[in-house]
C-alpha cells in the first residue's frame, strides 16, 4: 500500500522558512528537535488573539469537531445548509495517497453555482499583518483548490482581514495558483526523501532545527556559512565545485562564471568571509578609520514593539559625564564597574505612555552640551526618531541629535569582516574579539518584545527589570564594539 501524505497550510510556511524543517520533521531525529522560542510563539498567540477578537463581532456558525473527518463532514452540511459564516470549519481533498487538509478562519458564502445551489464559498484569513503577503496569498490559493472538491467550484477570489480589521479582496492570479502548485510538488518530494542542501540564514534561525542545521553546516564546513550569502547564489557556486569555505577562500573570483544572484564585488567579499572564517580572525578591507571620538560619548538603543505600534524605551550608556550634569531627567543607574559612567533609560511603562516618553527625551535633549556623539548599531534608531517625530513633535535639539548619530554597523559593513555567520549586534559583541556578556542567556529584541508583553499582562517588575537590563546591556555592548574597533584600527595604522 502507498504511503499516505498529508499536506497542510503549516507547510508553506516551513517551506519558505527552509525545507529541512519538514525533512527533519520527516526524516529527522526527534529527540534534536528544539522548541519554538517564546517569541514566535508569543507572535503566533497573538495571531490567535487577533483573529478571535474580529470573529467576536460577527454572527459565525463555528465548526469545533477536532477529528478531521467529521470536521470534514461538518462543514461540508453546513455548507450545504447555506450559512453565511462558517468559523473554523474543516477542507479536505484527496488525490491518490495525497490528504490537502486545512482550517480557514473563515468560509463566507457569496452569490455563485456550485454542488449547492446558487452560491459559492470563498475562504478569508485573519492576520495580524498590514499588507498581505505571498504566503497568505498561497494559503488562500490552498483552501481554493481544496473547496472546488468540496463545492465543484475553485474560487479566483479570497479575502485577507488584516491587523486593522480591515478586509482586503485577494485575487488568486494564475502566478500565485502556479506558484502554490509549484510548492506542493516541492512538499511532496520532501516528504518522499528529497533532501535540500544545508542552507544558514537568519530564516533557519526561527525554526526548531536551527541548531542540527547548524551543526551540519559546520560538519561539511558549507558555504551557507558565509554571512548574507543567497541561496540561489550557494546553489551557483555548488555547481562550479565550490562547495565548502575552504573552496571559496582559495577561488579566483575573476576566474568564475556569472553567478545568480551575486555581483562580482559580492563574490570577493564572500571570499574575504571564507577566509575570515578559515583563518578564524577578523579581516580589515578597507583603509584604516577611526570613528569620531569626543568628550561626551552616548550609546543609544531603542526597544519597540511592532505589533503594538509602539516604542516602549530609550536606552543610553553615558560616557564622559562623571559628574552627572546631563542626568537631571530620565532613570539613571550608574556604574558600579565602570566608575564615572552610567546607563540612562526613558521608559513607557504602557504604550499609551510612549508619548509621555518622548517628551521627556526631548526635554532632556536641551540640557546636552554643543559638542557630543550618539553611536548606535543599525538603522532602527534613526527610524524610530523619524517617525516619532512626525508622530507628536520634534525640535532644534532633535535634529541636532539626529545629526550627531554615528552607525556603527556602516562602520564594520565598509571595514571589516569577522569570523562570524550573523553580524547583529549580539553577534559581534558576543564573539571572542569584542568579548561582551549579556546578563540574560535568552537576550535579544524579539525576546525583549516578549517580556514587555508579558510586562503588560502580568504588571510583574521583574520582567520589567529584564527589559531594562538587557536594553543596558545592549548599549555597554555597542560602547564596547566602539573600542574594539578603534583599537584594532590603532593597531593597523602602528604597524
Amino acid at each position: 500500500m502507498n504511503k499516505e501524505f498529508i499536506i497542510t497550510p503549516s507547510h508553506f510556511f516551513k517551506l519558505d522558512k527552509n525545507p529541512l524543517w519538514i525533512w527533519h520533521d520527516t526524516f529527522g531525529d526527534i529527540t534534536k528537535k528544539e522548541p519554538l522560542s517564546e517569541f514566535t510563539l508569543k507572535i503566533m498567540e497573538d495571531g490567535n488573539i487577533h483573529e478571535k477578537e474580529y470573529v467576536a463581532t460577527l454572527a459565525v456558525t463555528e465548526v469545533t469537531e477536532m477529528d478531521p473527518e467529521k470536521g470534514v463532514e461538518e462543514t461540508l452540511r453546513l455548507m450545504k445548509e447555506g450559512k453565511f459564516l462558517i468559523y473554523q470549519g474543516w477542507l479536505e481533498k484527496r488525490i491518490d495517497n495525497v490528504i490537502y487538509r486545512g482550517r480557514p478562519d473563515l468560509l463566507e458564502k457569496r452569490p455563485g453555482i456550485s454542488h449547492f445551489g446558487d452560491w459559492i464559498y470563498v475562504p478569508i484569513d485573519v492576520k495580524s499583518s498590514s499588507e498581505p503577503k505571498t504566503l497568505h496569498k498561497q494559503q488562500l490559493a490552498f483552501y481554493s483548490m481544496m473547496l472546488s472538491a468540496s463545492q465543484g467550484y475553485s474560487p479566483d477570489v479570497a479575502s485577507i482581514v488584516n491587523r486593522n480589521f480591515e478586509k482586503l479582496d485577494i485575487n488568486l492570479e494564475e502566478k500565485i495558483l502556479l506558484q502554490t502548485q509549484a510548492d506542493i510538488d516541492e512538499i511532496l518530494a520532501i516528504f518522499k526523501g528529497k533532501r535540500h542542501p544545508v542552507h544558514i540564514s537568519s530564516a533557519t534561525k526561527e525554526t526548531p532545527w536551527y541548531k542540527e542545521c547548524l551543526r551540519e553546516a559546520e560538519e561539511l564546513q558549507d558555504i551557507s556559512l558565509i554571512y548574507k550569502l543567497r541561496k540561489d547564489t550557494a546553489e551557483g557556486l555548488r555547481k562550479l565545485g565550490i562547495n565548502t569555505i575552504e573552496k571559496l577562500a582559495a577561488q579566483d573570483i575573476d576566474a568564475l562564471p556569472k553567478i545568480p544572484g551575486a555581483s562580482v564585488d559580492t563574490l570577493h567579499k564572500a571570499k574575504i568571509q571564507a577566509q575570515s572564517l578559515v583563518e578564524k580572525r577578523p579581516i580589515f578591507i578597507a583603509d584604516p578609520e577611526l570613528i569620531e571620538e569626543t568628550n561626551l560619548k552616548l550609546y543609544f538603543d531603542i526597544e519597540g514593539d511592532p505589533w503594538l505600534g509602539a516604542e516602549y524605551l530609550f536606552g543610553f550608556w553615558v560616557v564622559g559625564d562623571a559628574e552627572g550634569k546631563y542626568a537631571r531627567i530620565g532613570n539613571v543607574v550608574w556604574s558600579e564597574e565602570d566608575p564615572g559612567k552610567y546607563f540612562l533609560y526613558f521608559l513607557a511603562e504602557t504604550p499609551e505612555l510612549e508619548q509621555a516618553m518622548w517628551v521627556d527625551f526631548l526635554s532632556w535633549l536641551r540640557y546636552l552640551p554643543q559638542e557630543y556623539k550618539v553611536y548606535h548599531y543599525a538603522h532602527y534608531e534613526k527610524t524610530a526618531l523619524k517617525k516619532l517625530s512626525e508622530k507628536y513633535k520634534d525640535s532644534d535639539e532633535l535634529h541636532r541629535f539626529q545629526e550627531l548619530l554615528i552607525d556603527l554597523k556602516k562602520s564594520v559593513d565598509k571595514s571589516v569582516i569577522f569570523p562570524l555567520y550573523f553580524y547583529s549586534i549580539k553577534d559581534i559583541a558576543k564573539s571572542s574579539f569584542v568579548n561582551f556578556k549579556w546578563r540574560h542567556a535568552k537576550a535579544g529584541g524579539g525576546q525583549s518584545i516578549f517580556w514587555y508583553e508579558q510586562w503588560l499582562e502580568t504588571k510583574d517588575r521583574q520582567t520589567l527589570q529584564g527589559i531594562i537590563d538587557y536594553n543596558e546591556d545592549d548599549v555597554r555592548a555597542t560602547e564596547h564594539l566602539h573600542l574594539w574597533m578603534n583599537q584594532e584600527v590603532q593597531k593597523t595604522i602602528c604597524k
